[in-house]
Formats: structure tokens, C-alpha cells, sequence
């Protein structure tokens, strides 16, 4: 009777799950038949005054190479700047970057004048002189093109631009695992922008109109959650202000970056984006999550219930079977979108631990405490 039961509620959320990847299927389509947009000339006297921010802490490594890639932008010299804002880094972040800036007018190097990255981002708007503002973090590469692509949509008046983010170095079966849950992660984001419902993006690859941050108030009522930089402001703008939302897909727009070196490190970000899910304002969203959570805690739960008898075994088989269907239709759709590969192996390595890890990461995020850059972080960011 109860495994009777068991099997009956995971039918009913895997319904609910399949319909949810149908409609993100959907709006990935949507995206990827858009007209294929051309990106405006270099001289082109419309382009607007642009500020890319970027928030950095500990990123020694890497921001020499973020700062190149930043060098590199395709777009005329006097209608964009860079505002590296240094989170109070404990290595040598800033005075490396400082280098850099001596030798390039366009990039300007503050310190956050508070902690964390919400602190530094608001510190850069400040004393931004853009009408766009475009954030990006200090692990990343750009296209040569990518400042082009993000501005365009705000020529045709966007007021908040999301764009896709990817991790290139695949060595190594951690890494590959990373990029195929990324790869969904923003697969799914980019599927909500198709359906016409915004609710993911991320921050490595954002931009708005500074006019749209400063009518929000910014981080207003969630600075103090260490996550959320990105989805707090989209929410505020699209849902608050009736702002219009925009996702890019051009090859040109793709930023790069590198997934985490270890296991604990890939838990300790996973863990700091979850933590933000208890502050989101929409009822109807946070019931959506509530039943998410509690479909992957049946999953992960089925397949010791299915050893109980043969007809359990061949319903918890079924409803596994859709599961990696319906999730590689997503995937699939995104790899072909952001131009990435898609391994078949990769995905059922990831399908085994796809369950016990949102779990584990759902219910730390919201109660937990976790380690993030040699800081003590909790879900109120304290």
C-alpha cells in the first residue's frame, strides 16, 4: 500500500516535472528561431555610453585574462568604460589589475565600499557614467564582439539583458559533469526568458539600464543575502517596473568561464546561489520550487523503494526513463543554442547524481551556513 502510494505522488510530480521541461523546451525554440539579429557597427552613432562592472575577490589567477578579454571589445573607445571594484581581496587582485589599468585609460580600479558582491556592484554604479550598466565577474572571457551583443537589444528598447554563460574546460570526468549541470541550469534560464516569464539569469553576463537599478533602489531589501546580484534585480525590473526582458543567444554574446576545481568548492557555490530561494517575493514561483524539491526528494528516494517488488522496479525504471528523456530534450536544445557539446555518457553519469545533489544543496542553501572566498556566509548573509 504505501509503495502503492509512493509510486502514485511521483507519477503525479513527474507529470508536473515533464510539462515544466516541455514549456522550457518551448521557449528554447522560441529563442533559437528568433531572426538571427545583425550587431550594430562599430560606428555606429546610436551605441550608448557603456559601464562594465566588474565585481572581483581573490581572483589573482584570472583577472589578467578577464581584464584582456575586456581590452579586446570591439566598440568605439569613448562610449565605454571598466570599473573593476575589488571586494577586499586578500591576494594580489588589485594590484595586478592596477597594472593593467596604467596602461589602458578605460579602466578604472575601486575598491567596494562594502563587503560582498551586491556591495561592490553598487559601488560601481555610483560612479558609473554609463547608461547601460553590464556586469561580468573576474573568471570569465569575451568574445571580441560580446559588449556589441549585449548592448544591441537596449537599441531596441530592452531595459534588462541576459545572456548565456558556459564552462570551456572540460578536462576530467568533474569538470565535464559541471558543464552538462550548468549547461541546464542555463538552459532552463534561457527557456523562461522564451515563455515569456524571466526568472533565471546570471550575473556574469547581465546588463541593464542604470536608470532601471536606480528606480528599483538596487539590491533594496536583499543586500543582505549574498546571492541573488542578478535574479532580485531582474525580478524588480520585469516585475516591479513592467520592464521588458530580453535573452541573447548570438555566438558573439557566450561568456566564458572555469567550473569549480573541486567537489567541495562546486558545493560551496551551489549551496551560495540556493541560499537566495527563500527570498524570492512570488508565491507562485517559490510553490513551483516547493514542488521541484519535493519531485527530486521522491526521485531520490525511488530507487530504493523499487527494489521492494518487480512491479515497483518496473515503475520506478519508467519513471526514471522519462526523467533522462525529458532532461535531454532541455539539454540537447541548449548545447545546440550556446554551440556546445552534448555527451550521452556525460549525461547519465550526471542523471545518477542529478537528485541527491539538488536535495543536499536545496536544504543546506536554506538552512545552512557555508564558506565562500575566506568568508563565513548563511542564507541572510550574515
Amino acid at each position: 500500500m504505501i509503495t502503492y502510494a509512493f509510486f502514485s505522488l511521483l507519477t503525479a510530480l513527474t507529470a508536473v516535472y515533464l510539462l515544466f521541461l516541455f514549456r522550457i523546451r518551448a521557449g528554447l525554440r522560441y529563442l533559437l528561431h528568433e531572426p538571427a539579429e545583425q550587431l550594430p557597427d562599430i560606428d555606429d552613432p546610436k551605441l550608448p555610453f557603456v559601464t562594465v562592472l566588474v565585481p572581483a575577490r581573490n581572483e589573482e589567477a584570472r583577472i589578467a585574462r578577464t581584464l584582456a578579454s575586456l581590452r579586446a571589445q570591439r566598440f568605439p573607445a569613448d562610449r565605454v568604460e571598466f570599473i573593476m571594484l575589488d571586494d577586499h581581496s586578500e591576494d594580489a587582485t588589485a594590484r595586478i589589475a592596477t597594472a593593467i589599468a596604467a596602461e589602458d585609460a578605460r579602466i578604472t580600479i575601486l575598491p567596494s565600499s562594502g563587503s560582498g558582491k551586491k556591495a561592490a556592484i553598487t559601488t560601481g554604479v555610483a560612479m558609473a557614467r554609463g547608461e547601460i550598466i553590464v556586469t561580468t565577474d573576474a573568471d570569465c572571457e569575451h568574445h571580441e564582439d560580446w559588449l556589441r551583443a549585449m548592448v544591441h537589444p537596449f537599441m531596441h528598447g530592452a531595459d534588462i539583458v541576459a545572456g548565456p554563460v558556459v564552462y570551456t574546460d572540460r578536462r576530467g570526468f568533474l569538470r565535464r559533469l559541471q558543464a552538462m549541470e550548468f549547461l541546464g541550469l542555463v538552459g532552463v534560464g534561457a527557456g523562461f526568458f522564451g515563455i515569456g516569464y524571466p526568472r533565471l539569469c546570471n550575473g556574469a553576463n547581465l546588463a541593464y539600464r542604470r536608470a532601471e537599478f536606480t528606480a528599483v533602489s538596487g539590491f533594496a531589501g536583499n543586500s543582505g543575502i549574498a546571492s541573488g546580484d542578478d535574479e532580485f534585480l531582474l525580478h524588480a525590473i520585469v516585475y516591479q517596473r513592467g520592464g521588458t526582458a530580453r535573452f541573447v543567444t548570438a555566438p558573439a554574446s557566450v561568456v566564458r568561464t572555469d567550473p569549480a576545481p573541486t567537489v567541495r568548492e562546486f558545493l560551496r557555490q551551489r549551496v551560495r546561489w540556493a541560499s537566495k530561494g527563500r527570498e524570492y517575493s512570488d508565491g507562485r514561483f517559490v510553490s513551483f520550487l516547493v514542488l521541484l524539491f519535493v519531485y527530486f526528494l521522491f526521485i531520490a528516494a525511488a530507487p530504493f523503494v523499487s527494489i521492494t517488488s518487480p512491479a515497483a522496479l518496473g515503475a520506478g525504471m519508467v519513471l526514471l526513463l522519462l526523467k533522462v528523456i525529458a532532461d535531454a530534450s532541455v539539454l540537447y536544445a541548449a548545447a545546440a543554442m550556446f554551440r556546445q557539446p552534448f555527451r550521452p555518457l556525460d549525461l547519465i553519469a550526471a542523471e545518477l547524481l542529478h537528485a541527491y545533489y539538488l536535495v543536499v544543496v536545496s536544504l543546506t542553501g536554506f538552512f545552512g551556513r557555508y564558506t565562500w572566498k575566506n568568508r563565513m556566509l548563511s542564507n541572510s548573509g550574515r
